[in-house]
Formats: structure tokens, C-alpha cells, sequence
């Protein structure tokens, strides 16, 4: 396989967050994090989130990324695409509006099941699946308390609703959910930077591609990651796992992997 000729795709991202570079603390309890995150954030105007999510496609474009599957709200959003095509980018963005306690304009994806209730969740991953877009949500990343089966708990009784989509980080994944995740076209989405940053246990990288689910490398936010650029996300990925995966397999983690999940996308935002 070719892979140079193919997309460099980040299959998640907060763009929105970008302008928080440097800006966090590292190996810190999630929530704690999250809590300076806030701080942080508690006087952005439209504005600013405006700038640091144009920040973040300038980034992306300068390290030749593709096309992005963005996690963000709608105050991010520039109002027209006039502020994007003068980056005269060659960059393709889905964008997603990210669902924690109320609704917003779909499609939208949910942050969490721990943040999102239920009947949130189920409205924003059917948004995704009746516009034709992969679904994405935060599961099972920094203990077991977010588990999997909880999840599928909620589509009970809509139980065709997901397949085709992105679990993030899924670090406390056990062998039945990857297994089930392999045979409905779930994708396991792995950000080593971010892995780092919060001092996540190692994972099982062994567990998850004997279990055949496809895995996806991306980003995250600049909020907890040093880095953009998908390359650097994969030499962050060799440094720590050098044996975790062939350099093949690594390569198409970020472009012909994502990319089966993203070829039926329609809804993309083209910026130049």
C-alpha cells in the first residue's frame, strides 16, 4: 500500500482548545485537569474560541493533515467559510458539536457517558448515524468507571445504532468490548501524546490488535498534547511502544484506517 499518497487523517481533535498550549498541568487526575481547563476558559468570548479553533486549522495545515474529525461547540465555529479559505487550506473538517448536558445543533456527538445523559447520548450518536457520519465519544480512558457495556446499556433497545463509530482513548477496554467493537465496525481512536500527558497506564496494545479492532492514532487538543502533527504523534507512539506496532500498521492508523470509517462522510467542510 502507498501510503504516502494517502490523506493524513486526524480522527479526533478539539481544535477549539488549541490557544491552551502549554497552559495545563501534566500527570494530573483527570478532573483536576479539567478543572484548570475551566478556569481557563470561564471568560472566553465567541471570539476566542473563534481565534484558537483558526489557530489550531493553521497548525493542522502546516503539518499536512487532511481532514479532521473536530470535537468542538458551536462558539467555535466561524460564521462563514471566508475566515477558513484565507489559510488557503487544503483541509477537509467535519465538524462535530460535542453534547454534555444539553442539546445543541446536530449532528453531535456526546462527550462521555459519565457527562452526557443517556437519552443525550442516544440522540447524539443518532444524529450521527442519520447524517451519515461516524459517531465519536470519551469511554472507558481513566478508570473502569465509564465502561463499555454501559454504553451499549443505553441502545438497548436500538441496538443496530452503533456500529460505525469512534470509542476515544478506551483504555480500560476488556476483550469482550474490543471483540464486540471488531465485529461492528467500532474503531478503537488512540492519542499517544495525550496518553503521556496524564500518565495513563500503558495499554495493551498486544489485547487490541489480537482482538481485530481497527485503531486509529490522532491528536487530541493542544490542551493536552504538545503537538498537531500526526507524525509526531506516531514518533511519540514509538518512543514510548517501540515494539506496539510495524511501521505500516502505525501509517495507516492515521490515514487508511480512519479513513474506511469517514469514506461515506458527506458532510465535510472544505476550506479552500
Amino acid at each position: 500500500m502507498d501510503f504516502p499518497k494517502l490523506p493524513l487523517i486526524n480522527a479526533h481533535c478539539h481544535l477549539e482548545l488549541t490557544n491552551l498550549a502549554g497552559k495545563l498541568p501534566h500527570n494530573k487526575p483527570f478532573f483536576d485537569w479539567l478543572a484548570e481547563l475551566r478556569k481557563h476558559v470561564a471568560n472566553w468570548t465567541k471570539e476566542d474560541y473563534q481565534a484558537s479553533y483558526l489557530k489550531g486549522i493553521e497548525l493542522s495545515k502546516n503539518h499536512s493533515t487532511n481532514i479532521i474529525y473536530d470535537i468542538g461547540n458551536q462558539l467555535s465555529e466561524p460564521p462563514n467559510n471566508s475566515q477558513l479559505s484565507t489559510l488557503n487550506s487544503q483541509l477537509k473538517i467535519i465538524p462535530m458539536h460535542e453534547i454534555i448536558k444539553h442539546p445543541l445543533p446536530p449532528p453531535h456527538t456526546p462527550h462521555s457517558i459519565y457527562a452526557t445523559p443517556p437519552e443525550l447520548v442516544k440522540q447524539a450518536v443518532k444524529s450521527c448515524v442519520e447524517s451519515g457520519i461516524p459517531w465519536s465519544i470519551h469511554l472507558a480512558e481513566f478508570d473502569e468507571s465509564d465502561r463499555f457495556r454501559d454504553f451499549l446499556d443505553i441502545f438497548a433497545d436500538e441496538p443496530l445504532l452503533v456500529k460505525n463509530g469512534f470509542i476515544v482513548h478506551g483504555n480500560f477496554l476488556t476483550e469482550s468490548d474490543l471483540d464486540f467493537m471488531a465485529k461492528n465496525s467500532i474503531a478503537l481512536v488512540h492519542c499517544p501524546q495525550s496518553h503521556e500527558w496524564f500518565g495513563h497506564k500503558d495499554p495493551d496494545f498486544e489485547m487490541w490488535k489480537n482482538s481485530g479492532v481497527d485503531i486509529c492514532i490522532a491528536t487530541d487538543s493542544l490542551a493536552s498534547a504538545s503537538s498537531l502533527d500526526l507524525m509526531e504523534q506516531l514518533k511519540t507512539l514509538f518512543r514510548r511502544y517501540p515494539k506496539a506496532f510495524t511501521h505500516e500498521e502505525a501509517m495507516a492508523a492515521i490515514t487508511f484506517t480512519p479513513g474506511k470509517y469517514l469514506a461515506k462522510t458527506t458532510r465535510y467542510l472544505v476550506n479552500a
